[in-house]
Parts: C-alpha cells; structure tokens; sequence
C-alpha cells in the first residue's frame, strides 16, 4: 500500500508541475490583458480536470493512509 500512495504522489506532483503551474501562470496571462477566448476556455477546462484528478488521487492516499494505521473501518452493513 505505501508503494501504491507513493507513485500517486509521483503523479500529483507531476499533473501539479506540469498542467496547473503553466495552466494557471497562462490562465493569468491572458485574463490580465482580458482575452477570454477559446484557448483560454480549454486550458481552464485542462486545469479543472486535472485539479479534479489530484483531489481524487490526494483522497485516495487519504483512505489508505487511515487503512494503514487501523482508522478506517469499512461499513459493517454492506448493502
């Protein structure tokens, strides 16, 4: 479980390093001179979807992490 939750930290840093960071620093760009045109709509998009991918990988590694130190009890009532 711990080699599980550290390649996906692998990939939270990289989706961060190289969609937000440049997603944002160019979504910044563009709105300062105020052209919110398709490109910036795409590349919005392109940092939702990967902000959304780390939220649920950051989640994932949350749940695992409680596994591994017993805090985290499945439902007894599985339905």
């Amino acid at each position: 479980m711990v080699g599980t939750k550290m390649k996906r930290m692998q990939v939270i840093a990289a989706n961060g390093l190289l969609v937000i960071i440049p997603s944002a620093l160019f979504l910044a760009s563009k709105a300062k001179v105020g052209e919110f045109d398709s490109a910036f709509s795409i590349v919005q998009m392109l940092e939702l979807v990967a902000g959304a991918a780390n939220l649920t990988l950051l989640g994932l590694n949350m749940r695992d992490g409680l596994k591994m130190t017993g805090r985290f009890r499945p439902n007894p009532v599985a339905g």
